[in-house]
């Protein structure tokens, strides 16, 4: 969400028109950076607070997942309907609705992506693998397998709604939903398109949210009273016991001899009575925040890992799910950090030996420093800008959902 927010705020500071859709519980924050908000689809902060099982998903969870999923796909394509006539421009992530409405409404679409493990190939495995790649001729077959579970989960929902928009059956999904030209916003030192792509893609670099907030007091004076911290926090990921998850934070906390900042997050950590070296806040703005931290340990999310790696700080990933785990490979194989703790395996003496692992290495820290100096230099919004620009140049842009 992160991302297409910065890209938003960029397309109206060039000029243009720009509408958010995006679930329901994101409208305070959006409206707070001075967009306009449509809600779209279901309500994933309410279903991941029944959901906290997420990185060990029971099958009720499982079924419930994929119920909201083809709930939220369907009431997608209504609200989109009714939001997108009038614009000249559809950009979305992925998106199992937005394809067949710029269709129907005869407007281009522009996907835009956050992670090279989307784009099919050979050379690494679909989301959501937890181990090393097992080679070209085992991805093909794990990206055979993905395609006919996500064409299991959607085909019927987008089938049935594209013929209430008097359109065909779509083609293949995979390729529905990534489109003929998408744009991979993120950091090419982090991980390029893969060599085997069979799409065209533009990687541009990670987008960036300009956040001008500052830090509450009360962290203020905490950073201020002593080293730099560890900030932990696993950002929109739910915990079904974030009191135990709390504790083994603080207890991992204790046993590297660090202090540390907890961000409660969707998890909700953090609530209760903490020793003088951990303090706990709801939320903090990244671009305040990472530069003035020694290491984060953080759940891997695209949006996570680029604000790290931008800050210049060396990083623990504790994947949950989905390209998680592609990140945290990422981070540890370029010299950026800790090897990736699942979440499943997180533990107590895991993590301080992550954390010690890190601190005991000076080219982590150096080279956490050198990437980030390289990512500052870039812009990657205004390439996306232009992207888009010119994919619709016989027309203006006047609005983006």
């Amino acid at each position: 969400m992160q991302p297409l927010l910065a890209l938003g705020i960029r397309l109206r500071a060039s000029g243009h028109q720009v509408e958010l859709g995006a679930a329901p519980g994101f409208a305070d924050w959006v409206r707070h950076h001075g967009l306009s908000f449509i809600p779209l689809g279901c309500d994933i902060q309410a279903w991941a607070r029944a959901h906290g099982d997420v990185a060990q998903p029971s099958l009720a969870t499982l079924r419930s997942a994929i119920d909201y999923l083809r709930a939220d796909a369907d009431q997608s394509f209504d609200e989109l309907l009714t939001a997108a006539p009038g614009a000249d421009l559809l950009v979305t992530g992925l998106h199992a609705a937005a394809p067949s409405v710029a269709e129907a409404l005869r407007i281009p679409h522009r996907t835009v992506l956050f992670c090279p493990q989307i784009i099919p190939s050979g050379l690494h495995p679909p989301p959501g693998w937890q181990h090393r790649s097992p080679g070209a001729v085992f991805n093909r077959g794990l990206w055979w397998v993905a395609s006919l579970g996500f064409d299991r989960l959607f085909r019927s929902t987008i089938d049935r709604k594209r013929r209430e928009c008097g359109l065909g059956p779509a083609a293949e999904l995979t390729r529905y939903v990534l489109g003929d030209a998408p744009i991979l916003a993120s950091d090419a030192a982090l991980g390029g398109i893969p060599r085997d792509a069979f799409l065209q893609v533009a990687q541009t670099g990670s987008l960036r949210l300009e956040e001008r907030d500052a830090l509450e007091p009360e962290l203020e004076r905490f950073l201020e009273a002593g080293d730099p911290p560890v900030c932990i926090g696993f950002g929109s990921m739910p915990d079904h016991q974030p009191a135990r998850t709390t504790q083994l934070v603080v207890a991992a906390l204790a046993a590297s001899g660090r202090r540390g900042i907890i961000v409660s997050g969707w998890a909700e950590l953090g609530g209760m009575p903490l020793p003088d070296h951990v303090i706990a806040v709801r939320s903090a703005p990244h671009a305040a925040l990472l530069p003035r931290v020694a290491l984060a340990v953080h759940h891997g999310g695209a949006g996570t890992t680029a604000a790290v790696a931008r800050a210049g700080v060396p990083h623990v990933v504790v994947p949950h799910l989905a390209d998680q785990f592609y990140w945290g490979q990422q981070v540890h194989a370029r010299g950026l950090g800790s090897r990736p703790i699942p979440r499943t395996r997180l533990s107590a003496p895991g993590l301080a030996a992550a954390i010690q692992f890190v601190f005991a290495r000076p080219s982590i820290v150096t080279r956490a420093r050198a990437i980030g100096v390289e990512l500052r230099s870039t812009d990657a919004a205004s390439e996306v800008v232009r992207l888009l620009e010119h994919g619709v140049s016989r027309h203006p842009v006047t609005a983006a959902a």
